[in-house]
C-alpha cells in the first residue's frame, strides 16, 4: 500500500534542507514563544506512544521556519525509537544549526508514565551573544526571552 500524502510531506520534511526558509526581522530581534502540544515519539525501550508538549523560546538571527514546515518536522518524530533527553536535544540543535539562531530554549513536557513525570529542558546561545553590550537591542530580546523561559520553568515545574 502506498503511503498517503500526509505521510509522504511529513518524510520529505524530516530532512531539514527541504524546509521552506522565510526571513526574520532585520532591524528588530524578536522573541518568539512556540507551543507545539501534541509531540509524539516511540520509547526506545518498550517501542510504546510518549507525548509531550514542546514549548520553545527563541531569538532569530536571519530567518525563521515557515510554520507549517516546523509542524511537520515535528510530527516526523512520532515513528522514532528516541529517548525523551535525546529528542529535546535534537529539536535544539537542529534549529540552532539550520536556522543560525542566536537563542533557543526548549522544554518537552512529557505525560506521565509509570507514575513519573519527565521534563527535559534544552538551552542554547551562540556564542557572538558573549560579545554584547547591556544597551544592545539583541541584549534586550535575550533579557525577554529569559524572562519567558523562567516564567514557563515556573509554570510547568511549579
Amino acid at each position: 500500500m502506498d503511503q498517503k500524502y500526509g505521510a509522504e510531506t511529513i518524510d520529505e520534511l524530516s530532512d531539514p534542507a527541504k524546509w521552506e526558509i522565510w526571513p526574520a526581522p532585520e532591524h528588530h530581534p524578536e522573541v518568539l514563544y512556540q507551543h507545539f502540544p501534541e509531540f509524539t515519539c516511540l520509547c526506545p525501550r518498550s517501542n510504546y506512544p510518549d507525548f509531550a508538549a514542546v514549548h520553545q523560546v527563541l531569538i532569530p538571527n536571519r530567518q525563521v521556519i515557515e510554520l507549517k514546515h516546523l509542524k511537520l518536522w515535528l510530527n516526523s518524530f512520532r515513528n522514532r525509537e528516541i529517548s525523551h533527553e535525546l529528542a529535546t536535544a535534537e529539536i535544539v540543535d537542529t534549529l540552532a544549526k539550520t536556522l543560525d539562531l542566536h537563542y533557543i530554549f526548549v522544554l518537552m513536557e512529557y505525560t506521565p508514565r509509570g507514575n513519573l513525570t519527565t521534563i527535559p529542558m534544552v538551552e542554547y546561545r551562540n556564542p557572538r551573544l558573549h560579545e554584547l553590550t547591556r544597551d544592545a537591542p539583541l541584549a534586550n530580546a535575550l533579557e525577554n526571552a529569559c524572562r519567558i523561559k523562567n516564567r514557563l520553568i515556573d509554570r510547568v515545574v511549579g
